[in-house]
Protein backbone atom coordinates (compact mmCIF):
# COMPACT_ATOMS: atom_id res chain seq x y z
CA UNK A 1 0.00 0.00 0.00
CA UNK A 2 2.89 2.38 0.69
CA UNK A 3 4.20 2.01 -2.87
CA UNK A 4 0.79 2.96 -4.19
CA UNK A 5 0.65 6.07 -2.01
CA UNK A 6 4.14 7.15 -3.07
CA UNK A 7 3.38 6.78 -6.78
CA UNK A 8 0.18 8.77 -6.40
CA UNK A 9 1.77 11.56 -4.36
CA UNK A 10 4.59 12.18 -6.86
CA UNK A 11 2.33 13.54 -9.66
CA UNK A 12 0.43 15.61 -7.09
CA UNK A 13 3.67 17.22 -5.91
CA UNK A 14 4.76 17.76 -9.49
CA UNK A 15 1.54 19.49 -10.53
CA UNK A 16 1.57 21.60 -7.38
CA UNK A 17 5.14 22.72 -8.13
CA UNK A 18 4.26 23.75 -11.69
CA UNK A 19 1.07 25.47 -10.67
CA UNK A 20 -1.96 23.35 -11.46
CA UNK A 21 -3.57 20.06 -12.32
CA UNK A 22 -2.44 18.47 -15.59
CA UNK A 23 -4.98 19.08 -18.36
CA UNK A 24 -6.51 16.07 -20.04
CA UNK A 25 -6.66 15.16 -23.69
CA UNK A 26 -10.23 16.41 -24.23
CA UNK A 27 -9.60 19.89 -22.84
CA UNK A 28 -6.41 20.18 -24.89
CA UNK A 29 -8.25 19.11 -28.05
CA UNK A 30 -10.91 21.74 -27.33
CA UNK A 31 -8.29 24.46 -27.00
CA UNK A 32 -6.58 23.29 -30.20
CA UNK A 33 -9.93 23.40 -32.01
CA UNK A 34 -10.57 27.00 -30.89
CA UNK A 35 -7.10 28.05 -32.09
CA UNK A 36 -7.61 26.22 -35.38
CA UNK A 37 -11.00 27.87 -35.98
CA UNK A 38 -9.52 31.33 -35.35
CA UNK A 39 -6.62 30.79 -37.78
CA UNK A 40 -8.71 29.14 -40.50
CA UNK A 41 -11.42 31.81 -40.19
CA UNK A 42 -8.92 34.61 -40.79
CA UNK A 43 -7.51 32.83 -43.84
CA UNK A 44 -10.97 31.97 -45.16
CA UNK A 45 -12.12 35.58 -44.82
CA UNK A 46 -9.24 36.91 -46.88
CA UNK A 47 -9.68 34.21 -49.54
CA UNK A 48 -13.41 34.99 -49.78
CA UNK A 49 -12.63 38.69 -50.07
CA UNK A 50 -10.07 38.01 -52.81
CA UNK A 51 -12.54 35.84 -54.68
CA UNK A 52 -15.22 38.53 -54.48
CA UNK A 53 -12.77 41.20 -55.69
CA UNK A 54 -11.70 39.01 -58.59
CA UNK A 55 -15.31 38.36 -59.69
CA UNK A 56 -16.86 41.73 -58.96
CA UNK A 57 -14.08 44.12 -59.89
CA UNK A 58 -12.48 41.93 -62.55
CA UNK A 59 -9.16 42.79 -60.93
CA UNK A 60 -7.07 39.63 -60.55
CA UNK A 61 -3.97 41.63 -59.56
CA UNK A 62 -5.79 43.22 -56.64
CA UNK A 63 -7.20 39.83 -55.65
CA UNK A 64 -3.73 38.29 -55.74
CA UNK A 65 -2.44 41.11 -53.52
CA UNK A 66 -5.27 40.48 -51.04
CA UNK A 67 -4.38 36.77 -50.97
CA UNK A 68 -0.72 37.57 -50.21
CA UNK A 69 -1.76 39.98 -47.46
CA UNK A 70 -4.11 37.30 -46.11
CA UNK A 71 -1.34 34.69 -45.97
CA UNK A 72 1.01 37.14 -44.25
CA UNK A 73 -1.69 38.15 -41.77
CA UNK A 74 -2.44 34.50 -41.04
CA UNK A 75 1.26 33.77 -40.48
CA UNK A 76 1.39 36.77 -38.14
CA UNK A 77 -1.69 35.54 -36.27
CA UNK A 78 -0.14 32.08 -35.88
CA UNK A 79 3.08 33.60 -34.51
CA UNK A 80 1.13 35.91 -32.18
CA UNK A 81 -1.13 33.12 -30.92
CA UNK A 82 1.33 30.25 -30.65
CA UNK A 83 4.59 31.99 -29.78
CA UNK A 84 4.13 35.54 -28.47
CA UNK A 85 1.14 34.77 -26.22
CA UNK A 86 2.90 31.67 -24.88
CA UNK A 87 5.92 33.75 -23.88
CA UNK A 88 3.83 36.59 -22.49
CA UNK A 89 0.98 34.68 -20.81
CA UNK A 90 1.72 30.96 -21.12
CA UNK A 91 -1.34 30.27 -23.26
CA UNK A 92 -2.89 30.72 -26.66
CA UNK A 93 -6.32 32.21 -27.27
CA UNK A 94 -7.83 28.72 -27.32
CA UNK A 95 -6.12 27.64 -24.12
CA UNK A 96 -7.22 30.85 -22.43
CA UNK A 97 -10.81 30.26 -23.57
CA UNK A 98 -10.78 26.68 -22.22
CA UNK A 99 -8.91 27.63 -19.03
CA UNK A 100 -5.51 26.06 -19.69
CA UNK A 101 -1.95 27.27 -19.73
CA UNK A 102 1.43 25.86 -20.71
CA UNK A 103 4.18 25.80 -18.13
CA UNK A 104 7.73 24.53 -18.17
CA UNK A 105 8.32 21.45 -16.06
CA UNK A 106 11.25 23.13 -14.29
CA UNK A 107 9.05 26.06 -13.23
CA UNK A 108 10.87 28.68 -15.33
CA UNK A 109 8.82 31.01 -17.57
CA UNK A 110 8.37 30.02 -21.20
CA UNK A 111 10.81 31.80 -23.48
CA UNK A 112 10.87 32.15 -27.27
CA UNK A 113 13.18 29.17 -27.67
CA UNK A 114 10.79 26.92 -25.74
CA UNK A 115 7.70 28.18 -27.61
CA UNK A 116 9.36 27.78 -31.03
CA UNK A 117 10.72 24.35 -30.15
CA UNK A 118 7.28 23.22 -28.97
CA UNK A 119 5.41 24.48 -32.04
CA UNK A 120 7.86 24.51 -34.94
CA UNK A 121 9.59 21.19 -34.15
CA UNK A 122 7.43 19.38 -31.60
CA UNK A 123 3.99 19.60 -33.18
CA UNK A 124 5.12 18.48 -36.66
CA UNK A 125 6.99 15.51 -35.17
CA UNK A 126 3.98 14.61 -33.01
CA UNK A 127 1.54 14.77 -35.94
CA UNK A 128 3.75 13.32 -38.68
CA UNK A 129 4.13 10.03 -36.81
CA UNK A 130 0.44 9.32 -37.49
CA UNK A 131 -0.52 11.50 -34.55
CA UNK A 132 1.12 9.14 -32.07
CA UNK A 133 2.92 12.03 -30.38
CA UNK A 134 -0.40 13.69 -29.59
CA UNK A 135 -2.21 10.46 -28.67
CA UNK A 136 0.69 9.84 -26.26
CA UNK A 137 -1.05 12.30 -23.91
CA UNK A 138 -3.66 9.60 -23.17
CA UNK A 139 -1.06 7.11 -21.94
CA UNK A 140 1.58 9.32 -20.33
CA UNK A 141 1.54 9.63 -16.53
CA UNK A 142 2.16 13.40 -16.77
CA UNK A 143 -0.28 13.78 -19.70
CA UNK A 144 2.48 15.11 -21.93
CA UNK A 145 2.67 14.72 -25.68
CA UNK A 146 5.94 14.40 -27.54
CA UNK A 147 5.92 18.15 -28.22
CA UNK A 148 5.65 18.73 -24.45
CA UNK A 149 8.45 16.31 -23.67
CA UNK A 150 10.70 17.87 -26.32
CA UNK A 151 10.16 21.40 -25.01
CA UNK A 152 9.98 20.29 -21.35
CA UNK A 153 6.49 21.73 -20.92
CA UNK A 154 3.14 20.55 -19.67
CA UNK A 155 -0.40 21.89 -19.94
CA UNK A 156 -2.27 22.63 -16.73
CA UNK A 157 -5.66 23.98 -15.74
CA UNK A 158 -5.59 27.48 -14.31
Amino acid sequence: MEGLETSQSTPARRTKRIGGEAAGFGLRCGAFLVDYIIVISSLAATLLLASWIKRSWMAPEVADFVVIIGYLATAGLIFYNLVYLYVREGRSIGKDFIGLRVVRTDGDPIDYKTALLRHIVGYPVSFLCLGLGVIWILFDAGQQGWHDKLAKTTVVRH
